[in-house]
């Protein structure tokens, strides 16, 4: 059976608060927090908070966005649908962060590399090794059982045509 490395990542947590939101709520706090599987966003609001969860091969697109040309933000699944549908950006502080916005895209990316397609492709071979192997001790089997009903002097019932209907 073959067996694939699996490249173990660090758990890492970024505080990603937005803080143009603070302005509006004092008590509104984001946080990042990646996962060996997954990936973890957490928004607390004077109101409420919401937990999105998503594995790293459900993630999608995540990119880089900027604006005005020094606001740094990027963009996943992780954030909550704004009302037309769409995931808003995550912009961490005052939006000029870009290290950290870079940190956190490239984090994501070699997770969801590792976790997502690649990972998926070599589980299926995986998969299929193991069915071959079983395959083989299936065949060995019948070639020990033949053996068996050959030395006992077994007769072996001719397979009859299914019945009709």
């Amino acid at each position: 059976m073959a067996t694939t490395s699996k490249a173990k990542f660090e758990y890492k947590k970024y505080d990603v608060t937005d803080c143009c939101g603070i302005l509006f709520c004092h008590l509104c706090r984001s946080t990042l927090e990646l996962e060996s599987e997954e990936a973890v966003l957490t928004n607390e609001t004077c109101c409420g908070s919401t937990v999105s969860r998503r594995p790293y091969g459900e993630l999608g697109s995540v990119d880089i966005s900027r604006g005005c040309g020094c606001c740094w933000a990027f963009n996943s699944s992780l954030s909550q649908p704004g009302p037309e549908g769409n995931n808003p950006p995550i912009t961490p502080g005052f939006g000029c962060e870009g290290e950290l916005v870079q940190e956190i895209v490239e984090e994501l990316k070699a997770r969801m590399k590792q976790r997502g397609d690649t990972a998926q492709i070599q589980r299926a071979e995986e998969q299929l090794d193991e069915i071959k192997q079983v395959q083989n001790e299936v065949h060995d089997l019948n070639t020990k059982l033949d053996a068996i009903i050959e030395h006992l002097n077994i007769q072996v019932p001719s397979a009859q045509p299914p019945m009709e209907r």
